[in-house]
Protein backbone atom coordinates (compact mmCIF):
# COMPACT_ATOMS: atom_id res chain seq x y z
CA UNK A 1 0.00 0.00 0.00
CA UNK A 2 1.21 3.31 -0.78
CA UNK A 3 0.97 6.22 1.53
CA UNK A 4 1.83 9.68 1.62
CA UNK A 5 5.20 10.52 3.59
CA UNK A 6 4.17 13.46 6.34
CA UNK A 7 7.56 14.42 7.90
CA UNK A 8 11.09 12.54 7.62
CA UNK A 9 13.44 14.29 9.89
CA UNK A 10 16.61 13.72 11.80
CA UNK A 11 15.64 13.38 16.21
CA UNK A 12 19.41 12.14 17.37
CA UNK A 13 22.32 11.70 15.07
CA UNK A 14 22.05 9.06 12.45
CA UNK A 15 18.68 8.34 13.96
CA UNK A 16 15.16 9.37 11.83
CA UNK A 17 11.46 9.84 12.64
CA UNK A 18 9.14 8.94 9.62
CA UNK A 19 5.77 9.71 10.17
CA UNK A 20 3.46 8.28 7.37
CA UNK A 21 -0.17 9.48 6.53
CA UNK A 22 -2.67 6.83 8.73
CA UNK A 23 -5.66 5.84 6.17
CA UNK A 24 -7.31 3.80 9.23
CA UNK A 25 -7.78 1.45 6.98
CA UNK A 26 -6.02 -1.18 9.69
CA UNK A 27 -5.19 -1.06 13.68
CA UNK A 28 -1.46 -1.74 14.67
CA UNK A 29 -0.75 -3.29 18.28
CA UNK A 30 2.72 -2.10 20.05
CA UNK A 31 5.21 -4.80 18.97
CA UNK A 32 4.12 -5.18 15.27
CA UNK A 33 6.09 -3.93 12.45
CA UNK A 34 5.84 -2.68 8.80
CA UNK A 35 7.57 -4.03 5.63
CA UNK A 36 8.91 -0.56 3.56
CA UNK A 37 9.90 -0.74 0.21
CA UNK A 38 12.35 1.94 0.24
CA UNK A 39 11.86 3.26 -3.84
CA UNK A 40 10.81 2.52 -6.82
CA UNK A 41 13.70 0.90 -8.18
CA UNK A 42 15.33 -2.70 -7.35
CA UNK A 43 17.89 -0.92 -5.72
CA UNK A 44 17.18 -2.11 -2.96
CA UNK A 45 15.44 -5.45 -3.93
CA UNK A 46 14.43 -6.23 -0.56
CA UNK A 47 11.81 -4.37 1.85
CA UNK A 48 13.30 -3.51 5.12
CA UNK A 49 11.26 -4.12 8.75
CA UNK A 50 10.45 -1.18 10.57
CA UNK A 51 9.04 -1.45 14.32
CA UNK A 52 6.01 0.96 14.68
CA UNK A 53 7.55 3.81 17.09
CA UNK A 54 3.63 5.08 17.43
CA UNK A 55 0.31 5.10 15.65
CA UNK A 56 -3.11 7.16 15.90
CA UNK A 57 -6.02 8.22 13.81
CA UNK A 58 -3.74 10.85 12.11
CA UNK A 59 -0.52 8.77 11.15
CA UNK A 60 2.17 6.03 11.13
CA UNK A 61 5.73 6.63 13.09
CA UNK A 62 8.84 4.54 12.45
CA UNK A 63 12.03 5.34 13.69
CA UNK A 64 15.05 4.42 12.21
CA UNK A 65 18.41 4.62 12.03
CA UNK A 66 20.75 4.75 8.84
CA UNK A 67 22.91 1.55 9.43
CA UNK A 68 23.44 1.09 5.31
CA UNK A 69 22.54 1.83 1.45
CA UNK A 70 19.07 1.38 2.12
CA UNK A 71 18.18 3.83 5.35
CA UNK A 72 20.68 6.18 3.86
CA UNK A 73 18.11 6.27 1.00
CA UNK A 74 15.53 6.43 3.12
CA UNK A 75 16.44 9.70 4.56
CA UNK A 76 15.84 11.44 1.31
CA UNK A 77 12.48 10.78 1.05
CA UNK A 78 10.24 13.96 1.91
CA UNK A 79 7.21 15.31 3.15
CA UNK A 80 4.28 14.66 -0.12
CA UNK A 81 6.05 11.69 -1.61
CA UNK A 82 4.57 8.56 -1.36
CA UNK A 83 6.24 5.21 0.25
CA UNK A 84 5.42 1.61 -0.27
CA UNK A 85 4.08 -0.21 3.43
CA UNK A 86 3.22 -4.08 4.11
CA UNK A 87 1.76 -4.58 7.11
CA UNK A 88 0.82 -4.33 9.82
CA UNK A 89 3.17 -7.95 10.08
CA UNK A 90 3.99 -10.53 13.54
CA UNK A 91 2.53 -11.06 16.77
CA UNK A 92 2.87 -7.27 19.20
CA UNK A 93 2.80 -7.20 23.14
CA UNK A 94 0.15 -9.05 25.14
CA UNK A 95 -0.95 -9.28 29.19
CA UNK A 96 0.26 -5.86 29.65
CA UNK A 97 -2.25 -6.11 32.79
CA UNK A 98 -0.91 -8.98 34.24
CA UNK A 99 2.30 -7.58 36.25
CA UNK A 100 1.90 -5.96 39.28
CA UNK A 101 4.77 -3.91 38.64
CA UNK A 102 5.46 -2.77 34.35
CA UNK A 103 8.90 -1.98 32.96
CA UNK A 104 10.13 -1.01 29.72
CA UNK A 105 13.06 -1.89 28.79
CA UNK A 106 15.09 -1.36 25.54
CA UNK A 107 18.10 -0.40 23.88
CA UNK A 108 19.16 1.70 21.11
CA UNK A 109 17.03 1.59 18.34
CA UNK A 110 15.23 -1.24 20.04
CA UNK A 111 13.50 1.51 21.98
CA UNK A 112 11.47 2.49 18.94
CA UNK A 113 8.75 0.30 20.11
CA UNK A 114 8.31 0.93 23.90
CA UNK A 115 7.28 4.31 22.81
CA UNK A 116 4.43 3.33 21.23
CA UNK A 117 3.84 0.29 23.77
CA UNK A 118 4.17 3.51 26.19
CA UNK A 119 1.40 5.55 24.81
CA UNK A 120 -0.97 2.14 24.73
CA UNK A 121 -0.43 1.89 28.64
CA UNK A 122 -1.23 5.67 29.04
CA UNK A 123 -4.35 5.71 27.20
CA UNK A 124 -5.83 2.34 27.30
CA UNK A 125 -4.50 0.61 30.51
CA UNK A 126 -4.15 4.00 32.67
CA UNK A 127 -1.18 1.79 34.53
CA UNK A 128 1.78 2.97 36.21
CA UNK A 129 4.92 2.26 34.53
CA UNK A 130 8.73 2.71 34.65
CA UNK A 131 11.03 3.01 31.09
CA UNK A 132 14.82 2.42 31.43
CA UNK A 133 16.26 3.23 28.12
CA UNK A 134 20.35 2.67 27.09
CA UNK A 135 22.40 4.73 24.52
CA UNK A 136 25.87 4.94 23.47
CA UNK A 137 26.21 8.53 24.02
CA UNK A 138 23.95 11.42 24.64
CA UNK A 139 23.56 12.58 20.89
CA UNK A 140 21.65 8.91 19.95
CA UNK A 141 19.13 9.38 22.66
CA UNK A 142 15.94 10.47 21.28
CA UNK A 143 13.27 9.90 23.80
CA UNK A 144 12.26 12.26 26.79
CA UNK A 145 11.22 9.80 29.29
CA UNK A 146 12.13 7.28 31.41
CA UNK A 147 15.47 6.62 32.96
CA UNK A 148 18.56 7.11 30.90
CA UNK A 149 21.57 4.49 30.97
CA UNK A 150 24.63 5.81 28.26
CA UNK A 151 27.92 3.35 27.81
CA UNK A 152 29.94 6.59 28.01
CA UNK A 153 28.47 8.14 31.64
CA UNK A 154 27.29 11.90 28.90
CA UNK A 155 23.78 11.31 30.21
CA UNK A 156 22.43 9.33 33.29
CA UNK A 157 23.50 6.33 34.52
CA UNK A 158 27.07 5.00 33.84
CA UNK A 159 27.05 1.98 32.04
CA UNK A 160 24.73 -0.83 30.88
CA UNK A 161 20.61 -0.65 30.94
CA UNK A 162 20.42 -3.97 32.44
CA UNK A 163 22.86 -2.95 35.49
CA UNK A 164 20.32 0.10 35.85
CA UNK A 165 16.85 -1.85 35.71
CA UNK A 166 18.17 -5.03 37.85
CA UNK A 167 17.61 -3.58 41.14
CA UNK A 168 14.37 -2.84 40.66
CA UNK A 169 12.97 -6.14 39.15
CA UNK A 170 11.39 -9.17 41.45
CA UNK A 171 8.54 -11.82 41.49
CA UNK A 172 6.00 -9.28 40.95
CA UNK A 173 7.61 -7.46 37.52
CA UNK A 174 6.77 -8.14 33.70
CA UNK A 175 9.02 -6.88 31.69
CA UNK A 176 8.90 -5.08 28.08
CA UNK A 177 12.34 -5.07 26.23
CA UNK A 178 13.76 -5.01 22.69
CA UNK A 179 17.39 -3.86 21.84
CA UNK A 180 20.02 -5.72 20.80
CA UNK A 181 20.42 -9.06 21.40
CA UNK A 182 23.18 -9.07 23.58
CA UNK A 183 21.30 -6.57 25.98
CA UNK A 184 18.34 -8.88 25.83
CA UNK A 185 19.98 -12.15 26.60
CA UNK A 186 21.97 -10.92 29.24
CA UNK A 187 18.24 -9.35 30.67
CA UNK A 188 16.46 -12.74 30.31
CA UNK A 189 19.39 -13.96 33.11
CA UNK A 190 18.71 -11.42 35.19
CA UNK A 191 14.91 -11.78 35.01
CA UNK A 192 15.16 -16.05 35.28
CA UNK A 193 16.83 -14.86 38.91
CA UNK A 194 14.24 -12.59 40.00
CA UNK A 195 11.56 -15.23 38.55
CA UNK A 196 9.70 -12.39 36.56
CA UNK A 197 7.60 -12.45 33.65
CA UNK A 198 9.44 -11.22 30.60
CA UNK A 199 8.31 -10.40 26.93
CA UNK A 200 11.24 -9.90 24.33
CA UNK A 201 10.76 -8.02 20.71
CA UNK A 202 13.44 -9.52 19.07
CA UNK A 203 15.36 -7.39 16.01
CA UNK A 204 16.21 -10.02 12.90
CA UNK A 205 17.11 -9.27 9.19
CA UNK A 206 14.11 -10.17 7.30
CA UNK A 207 13.45 -10.81 3.55
CA UNK A 208 9.66 -11.44 3.23
CA UNK A 209 8.25 -10.61 6.62
CA UNK A 210 5.36 -12.87 6.23
CA UNK A 211 7.54 -16.38 6.82
CA UNK A 212 7.54 -17.66 3.33
CA UNK A 213 11.35 -16.91 3.10
CA UNK A 214 12.68 -18.75 6.74
CA UNK A 215 15.73 -15.98 6.80
CA UNK A 216 14.20 -15.09 10.11
CA UNK A 217 14.59 -18.01 11.83
CA UNK A 218 15.24 -17.90 16.07
CA UNK A 219 15.79 -21.23 18.19
CA UNK A 220 13.31 -22.39 20.84
CA UNK A 221 12.20 -24.71 23.52
CA UNK A 222 9.62 -26.39 20.52
CA UNK A 223 12.10 -26.30 17.79
CA UNK A 224 12.71 -23.21 15.07
CA UNK A 225 10.19 -20.07 15.36
CA UNK A 226 10.08 -17.31 12.64
CA UNK A 227 10.53 -13.86 13.97
CA UNK A 228 8.58 -12.25 11.57
CA UNK A 229 5.44 -14.60 11.66
CA UNK A 230 5.88 -16.29 15.06
CA UNK A 231 7.01 -13.25 16.55
CA UNK A 232 8.80 -11.13 17.15
CA UNK A 233 6.96 -10.77 20.50
CA UNK A 234 8.39 -14.09 21.87
CA UNK A 235 8.00 -14.82 26.05
CA UNK A 236 11.94 -14.79 27.22
CA UNK A 237 11.30 -18.03 28.29
CA UNK A 238 10.85 -19.78 24.96
CA UNK A 239 14.19 -18.46 23.39
CA UNK A 240 17.40 -20.69 23.50
CA UNK A 241 19.65 -18.06 24.70
CA UNK A 242 22.69 -19.78 24.41
CA UNK A 243 21.98 -20.47 20.45
CA UNK A 244 21.91 -16.47 20.34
Amino acid sequence: MELKILENIEIAQNTFSLKIDNPNLFDALAGQFFMVRINGFNYPLLRRPFSIADFNENYIEIIYRVVGEGTKILTKKKAGEFIDILGPLGNGFSDIGTGKKIFLVGGGIGVAPLIYLKNVIESQYRLPYKAYFGFNFKEEIYVDFGEIATMDGSVGFNGNVVDLVEKELDENSIVFACGPTLMLKRLAYVCYDKNCKMQVSLESRMACGIGVCLGCVVETQDGYKKVCDNGPVFDYREIVWQAL
